[in-house]
């Protein structure tokens, strides 16, 4: 395999015994090194190293993903048009309009990715540098911008009625939470909050920490707050999730997983006092809300997040 992917082809090396064969394919792959060309990525099941992710291309997930977006933005208009033929019922367009949300779904896991990531570089004995480096901070900020703005402020240009009255009579408002919900709680995982603070541990302020990941994530979920502005159905959705993710964190232990990763004892760990300590800031945020908001939807949902986030920390 080394043979073929560093010199195009089978070539064999003769009249060498096996010893001096592995010198020279050593000294082969210390030629390439460094060279992203030649880069091998272990297969992944659950992502810690976010350069290797699968039909991830380029070495920017945040980048790549804008372009992918532009693209489904620029599908999503003419779906009925490309997909449809006379005389046929709309099965394929609810296919195709699948596949557009599934890879839609799959931009978001790359860049999530990035969140708590950890690149791996084999190396062996006389080879510089660490094999496993923290994704830089400006990388993992970026991507927590991504989502904010792409994923989590409702991506109105998914929801076309046009397309979901001709296969549908309901299934939006559930769809739209269940692709937001899967990558919530992707990030809200207990390995990423592991790597998450083994960073800041290891890099100090240089790093992208815990803290600084869940403040982020709350500010951006729950931005109308500040302001008393009207919450939407899909975002009164997301923010409840939010709070049901935090409830199973705070009572719930890492689950054993057969495929490795980040392995963390939540009880001892940090992860739930920052956890709570977000719980208290949110509902204290929401308590004041309250009196802002005009809209009477979105005061009774601030009202119910108020007494979840009391019966999660004060449970009777």
């Amino acid at each position: 395999m080394i043979n073929t992917l560093l010199h195009g082809g089978y070539k064999p090396i003769l009249d060498k015994t096996a010893l001096e064969e592995k010198t020279i394919l050593d000294q082969w792959i210390l030629e390439k090194a460094g060279d992203p060309v030649y880069r091998f990525g272990r297969q992944q099941f659950g992502v810690v190293d976010h350069t290797s992710q699968t039909e991830d291309l380029g070495d920017d997930s945040m980048r790549a993903s804008t372009y992918g977006i532009k693209n489904l933005q620029r599908i999503i208009p003419n779906l009925g048009k490309w997909t449809g033929k006379e005389g046929e019922n709309f099965d394929n367009l609810e296919t195709m309009y699948g596949q557009v949300l599934g890879q839609y779904n799959r931009y978001m896991g790359h860049v999530t990715g990035n969140i708590g990531g950890v690149k791996e570089t084999y190396k062996a004995y006389g080879q510089e540098g660490a094999v496993y480096e923290h994704a830089s901070r400006d990388k993992q900020t970026r991507a927590m911008q991504f989502l904010q703005k792409e994923l989590f402020s409702t991506p109105e240009w998914l929801i076309d009625q046009d397309i979901f009255n001709k296969f549908e009579s309901d299934g939006a408002i559930e769809r739209i939470r269940s692709t937001q919900v899967r990558t919530l709680n992707n990030l809200l995982d207990f390995g990423r909050m592991a790597r998450l603070m083994e960073n800041e541990e290891v890099n100090g302020t240089s790093a992208y920490g815990l803290l600084e990941m869940m403040q982020d994530l709350r500010k951006g979920i729950f931005s109308e707050l500040s302001k008393g502005q009207t919450i939407d159905r899909y975002r009164r959705n997301l923010q409840r999730a939010y709070v049901e993710r935090l409830e199973f964190i705070m009572n719930n232990e890492q689950p054993r997983s057969r495929f490795g990763g980040s392995s963390i004892d939540v009880e001892q760990s940090d992860i739930r006092p920052i956890v709570r300590a977000e719980l208290k800031q949110l509902r204290s945020d929401a308590k004041r809300s309250i009196g802002r908001t005009r809209d009477q939807l979105s005061k009774i949902h601030l009202e119910d997040l108020v007494e979840r986030i009391d019966l999660i920390l004060d449970p009777k």
